[in-house]
């Protein structure tokens, strides 16, 4: 049985969110958020507010003066009642409506959503109290929004009493892939020579820090595989710098060690802007160094 969810307070006309399409979004988020801690939510009610509701409980709750986006309260159960977790969610409609213009392509109902994605988060344990804790709530939360989208929800609702057995979904919501061009310099070589061409990777975060890549290339007579880190400052800057080490292999040319810089220049949540220039050293070919420089664009899934 999935958890019950309540929905209380008044709900603006021009967010465009109907009452129930609002509980099921609530349902899914509680879902996920209950198999990623192993956890099981029986009750949770959600609390729609303004600015001075949300003043008020926040004062009440947590001592804390001023109007806030969302505020969890989570109560364990007590017996007789069935063991799971029961919580009710505060959430500032007024908030979201005063947000969502911030952001490009945003709207006040997908800011609310987003509010109460945070909520059920923080529902199961989850703190974001330091930078790479609220970078990795965010990013996890923006890709149970993103579910919805591409209608994931009711899939994930039939599947929820298994929930406490499932892997963590965030699991999958850590890997990301890449394409964009390609120039490569030899140093001198005669198998290669200046090519341009595309390129291509797909990886994976082991942390807030580190990623593991597999990448290619296909140029005009001659191709590239590697596998190599990453190591960057995570964060939801717009400028974002990181080093890249590994080993890169050319087909017909060098093969060996490879290190380089780079940059993302993040669009969203999503999209990143992505530049690399690497040199790879030739241990057993001729061309000895062999540079190459890209661009392109990356999607976080």
């Amino acid at each position: 049985m999935g958890v019950k969810i309540a929905i209380e307070g008044e709900l603006p006309r021009d967010f465009g969110l109907a009452r129930p399409k609002l509980k099921a979004a609530a349902a899914c988020f509680a879902a996920r958020s209950a198999a990623r801690a192993r956890q099981i939510f029986r009750e949770v009610t959600v609390i729609l507010q303004n600015d001075a509701e949300s003043d008020e409980v926040h004062r009440g709750i947590l001592g804390v003066e001023g109007a806030t986006d969302v505020i969890t309260q989570r109560y364990d159960a007590l017996p007789p009642e069935p063991p799971g977790v029961y919580g009710e969610l505060y959430v500032n409609v007024e908030r979201a409506r005063q947000a969502a213009p911030k952001r490009r392509g945003w709207s006040p109902a997908k800011e609310l959503l987003l509010y109460i994605a945070h909520g059920m988060d923080h529902l199961s344990g989850a703190d974001d109290q330091s930078p790479a804790d609220y970078a990795r709530m965010r990013r996890r939360e923006l890709g149970w929004l993103k579910g919805l989208a591409l209608g994931v929800a009711a899939l994930f609702l039939a599947w929820a009493p298994f929930a406490a057995q499932a892997q963590e979904e965030e699991d999958w919501e850590r890997a990301y892939g890449s394409v964009g061009g390609t120039l490569v310099l030899p140093q001198g070589g005669v198998d290669m020579r200046r090519l341009g061409g595309a390129a291509f990777r797909l990886g994976y975060y082991v942390d807030d820090f580190l990623a593991v890549e597999a990448c290619a290339a296909a140029l005009e007579n001659v191709a590239g595989l590697g596998l190599q880190g990453l190591w960057h400052w995570w964060g939801y800057e717009k400028v974002d710098p990181f080093f890249t080490f590994g080993a890169t292999g050319w087909i017909d040319g060098t093969v060996g060690p490879t290190g380089g810089i780079g940059l993302f220049y993040h669009l969203d949540d999503w999209w990143s802007v992505r530049f690399d220039a690497q040199a790879t050293l030739g241990l057993d070919s001729s061309p000895g160094m062999v540079y190459a420089l890209s661009a392109g664009v990356q999607y976080a899934f």
